[in-house]
């Protein structure tokens, strides 16, 4: 009897936020990071509406602010596998490692094309600029100030979630 094949969920996996990162890293300033600041632009670039910015790349989900903390593991793992593909380098700095993307990481992106990559690098670009600057201490206190508020349109009567 043949095995079935089961299909890899492409949403979230490894390979997807490896992608994010990496786009992530070429459109910083200094094209370095944290690891909390990646966290952080990662979830604010599929999120962009929430931050009054353009409508968000992804569908909002009830309580998605908790989606920032949930990924650290996953992201963690797509670290290791773009370090592992020399497509990011670690930097040690005073405050702790920053990632930062090697000449093949840039030249890895050039082989995407498709409407969803292009979205991505739009809202990427807009975080950048809004919030590419910040420190991790700043982030952090944006994100605690903000973090209920994402996604809290579920639990009103109105419901304007589907204004995104």
């Amino acid at each position: 009897m043949e095995k079935v094949k089961t299909k890899n969920n492409v949403y979230n996996s490894n390979f997807e936020i490896a992608i994010r990162i990496l786009v992530i890293l070429l459109n910083l300033p200094l094209r370095k990071s944290s690891t909390y600041k990646l966290m952080v632009l990662d979830h604010i670039s599929l999120n962009t509406y929430d931050v009054g910015g353009p409508a968000s790349l992804h569908a909002p989900i009830p309580n998605r602010g908790v989606q920032i903390y949930s990924r650290k593991e996953i992201l963690n793992e797509s670290i290791k596998l773009l370090i592992s593909k020399d497509l990011i380098r670690i930097n040690p700095s005073k405050n702790g490692l920053l990632y930062e993307i090697t000449e093949n990481g840039i030249n890895y992106l050039k082989y995407f094309e498709s409407k969803y990559f292009n979205q991505l690098k739009n809202k990427v670009e807009w975080t950048s600029e809004k919030f590419g600057n910040l420190s991790d201490s700043d982030l952090k206190t944006f994100v605690n100030q903000n973090l209920s508020k994402w996604g809290e349109e579920f639990m009103t009567d109105g419901n304007q979630a589907n204004q995104v």
